[in-house]
């Protein structure tokens, strides 16, 4: 790096690759994602979830169109009110739009749309609104604090090469799945269990299935950020920033300090190693479950459902004739075949999890891009000053200044 500031480099292409690589918390910035900055970043949608809550004191099903439309005006002109009363109480102009989440605004969000239901003696109404104001905000601050949407497109765009690896696992595991679940799926006591549960109760099930597949996969997640994270010196790192926006980066020479990852960066790339093995899962799960619906509507009739299931009628979907049998597709036919596929699922997160061949398989997919991301961090971090061994790539190191709000805000999006 040079004396001149002039001279230094301009890292914001870095920053973008790693917004498009799906790890954005590895980009610098002044506020390193303070609660009330996840909210700010998110301004516009909590704009637009402020004026739909406030228009839950609305009663469709029992006042006239003219009485909804007049109430849909008058809540509208109360939450301006809110708004102008909200900004003049801190002394800025009536209708000026917010730059920063601070309090007044996180208030005005939970209690201001509640005040017409109020207004209109819809007591319900108004706790119902700051209820579901509070979970909304807590969504948002999720979404926007670690990064979901550049995450969730980066995932999409890497689920294609995700499946390559799916052949040879499928090929291992799909046959002992569809031996053992289909000797389940003409049990008598399956379809008697599982094609009878409903409501809440079979809500639980599927995802206790679930809840155990995901406490499967979390449990490696942190071995996995370890080997990964792991470089011999700063020429293996060298190494790894050929091809990326950072190759042009000076680097210390000797050995290497750990610079420890912070945790929200540690999620972000947890979420990445999740997610290929969430696709992987989701998809098998998906095939199973639409193999025993498929299997069950040709080989199951309505006299074999009703006996297995021992109910008096059973609620049939859609009904069809192929030479000369019945066919239907009825209810617990259904839930039967949601409910082993929701286990295969669970099962095939056990063998990816446990598997040793599928975890070299995947370490050898996903693991050199999270290193490539972690090398280019390592040389950026450098760069902006803020490496623990910053000093040592320059005699005269100059720190690049962090992200500036609009810049880290842009980046975020």
């Amino acid at each position: 790096m040079s004396d001149d500031h002039s001279a230094q480099p301009d890292l914001r292409a870095i920053e973008l690759w790693f917004v498009d690589r799906g790890v954005p918390h590895f980009v610098e910035r002044k506020s390193d994602g303070s609660v009330l900055d996840a909210w700010t970043r998110a301004l516009p949608l909590l704009v637009v979830a402020y004026l739909l809550q406030g228009l839950n004191a609305l009663n469709l099903a029992d006042w006239s169109l003219q009485r909804n439309l007049f109430v849909a005006v008058a809540v509208m002109a109360m939450l301006l009110a809110a708004w102008v009363l909200s900004n003049r109480l801190r002394g800025v102009p009536a209708f000026a739009r917010p730059t920063d989440i601070d309090a007044p605004e996180l208030a005005l969000f939970l209690l201001g749309p509640a005040v017409p239901a109020l207004l209109f003696e819809q007591t319900g109404d108004a706790i119902e609104s700051v209820l579901s104001a509070t979970v909304l905000l807590a969504a948002i601050y999720i979404w926007s604090s670690y990064g979901l949407g550049p995450l969730t497109r980066w995932g999409l765009r890497r689920g294609r090469n995700q499946l390559t690896g799916l052949g040879s696992l499928v090929a291992r595991a799909l046959p002992l799945l569809l031996l053992f679940n289909t000797f389940l799926f003409i049990n008598a006591e399956v379809w008697e269990m599982a094609g009878t549960l409903n409501g809440w109760a079979y809500v639980v099930v599927i995802l206790t299935f679930a809840s155990l597949g995901v406490t499967f996969a979390l449990s490696r997640v942190p071995g996995v950020i370890r080997a990964m994270r792991s470089f011999e010196s700063w020429s293996d790192i060298d190494e790894h920033l050929e091809g990326t926006p950072a190759a042009g980066l000076q680097t210390p020479s000797g050995k290497l300090v750990e610079d420890r990852l912070r945790l929200r960066q540690r999620f972000n790339i947890g979420l990445i190693v999740l997610f290929g093995q969430a696709l992987q899962i989701t998809l098998v799960t998906v095939a199973l479950t639409g193999f025993f619906v498929g299997f069950g509507f040709f080989a199951i009739t309505e006299t074999t459902t009703l006996g297995w299931t021992r109910l008096d009628e059973i609620h049939i979907l859609a009904e069809w004739s192929f030479a000369g049998r019945p066919l239907i597709l009825s209810e617990p036919l259904l839930r039967v075949s949601v409910f082993l596929g929701s286990f295969s699922g669970m099962y095939f997160t056990v063998v990816l999890t446990t598997d040793d061949t599928y975890r070299t398989e995947f370490a050898d997919d996903v693991g050199p891009e999270v290193r490539k991301a972690l090398a280019v961090r390592s040389a950026y971090r450098v760069a902006r000053g803020t490496h623990p061994q910053s000093a040592l790539a320059t005699a005269t190191p100059t720190p690049v200044p962090l992200a500036s709000s609009d810049a880290a805000e842009e980046v975020q999006a």
